[in-house]
């Protein structure tokens, strides 16, 4: 076996999108968890934009020997927003990662000029209503910086269940907020996910690092429709920053990109040609992700 392939054997993907959604999906989730156990991959936390992948999560497991499949919660208008009520049922159904706003995000309107959806290869089935085009978008400090009520209430929620909290697609001044306090109520597991599409300078990255985030690299950065960084950049940026504080996800299920199992096989392939050890890899896409989420 090519070690490209060998190191997919054991690998933890917090990060990948399925059907049913209502963005296009290459897969739905059977499919999804089926492929990812053929190619000895041990575990899947699905991530849906809009609703809980709890409930799929639970039929793939129960569908699908081999392999775990775990689910999370964005908190997007869909789910009514910063929504402690919806975080408590999403963790009362067994999710194992709960997500700041994404999509429904002010800063995801900056990243990419419109809000809910990304631009093309990613818009929503039949488009969105005026209404939904119309609604506030999320922004999680208040005046003088301050923090809601409910996002408290949502990371005391996360704390309790000693899961992962993920920051979205919020800026960098709202995870420097968010993240001390998330700390004092005994937040233990935070991500940061695919810091150059979310245009986190390395210098960023690393200072959330040194505090104790996990930085998720994913496959969807180097890949043709959402490319945002070099491999030489990506590598060296991994370099800098340290395997022991990274994450190696595929952030795939789009039609324009690559099954998941594919999407990290080249992810692992292009990290070996770059001189990355098997270790280090393994480091990334095997023992961080399990940590965060087995415990």
């Amino acid at each position: 076996m090519r070690p490209d392939e060998e190191l997919l054997h054991g690998a933890v993907d917090i990060h990948v999108h399925q059907a049913p959604d209502i963005y296009p999906r290459i897969q739905d989730y059977l499919e999804l968890g089926r492929g990812a156990r053929q190619a000895g991959i041990r575990a899947l936390c699905l991530k849906c934009h809009n609703f809980p992948t709890v409930q799929m999560a639970q039929t793939a497991q129960q569908s699908i020997e081999g392999i775990d499949v775990f689910g999370s919660l964005v908190c997007n208008l869909h789910v009514g927003g910063v929504n402690p009520i919806a975080v408590e049922a999403a963790i009362k159904y067994g999710a194992r990662q709960i997500y700041l706003p994404t999509v429904d995000s002010a800063n995801h309107e900056r990243l990419v000029g419109m809000v809910g959806q990304h631009g093309k290869g990613l818009m929503v089935k039949g488009g969105i209503s005026k209404y939904t085009q119309e609604a506030p978008r999320l922004h999680l400090l208040g005046n003088e910086n301050q923090v809601s009520r409910e996002l408290r209430e949502i990371l005391q929620l996360v704390a309790d269940a000693d899961i992962i909290l993920n920051f979205g697609h919020v800026s960098f001044a709202e995870m420097k907020a968010v993240l001390p306090l998330a700390r004092e109520q005994g937040v233990r597991r935070i991500v940061v996910d695919h810091p150059f599409f979310s245009k986190l300078s390395v210098l960023e990255q690393q200072t959330l690092a040194e505090h104790g985030v996990y930085v998720n690299y994913t496959a969807g950065e180097l890949l043709p429709r959402w490319w945002r960084v070099s491999i030489a950049d990506f590598s060296g940026a991994i370099r800098q920053i340290g395997p022991r504080r990274m994450i190696l996800s595929s952030d795939c299920g789009q039609i324009h990109n690559p099954p998941e199992p594919e999407a990290l096989r080249m992810l692992c392939q292009l990290l070996l040609e770059e001189e990355f050890t098997e270790e280090d890899i393994k480091r990334m896409l095997h023992h961080n992700p399990a940590e965060l989420l087995y415990g």
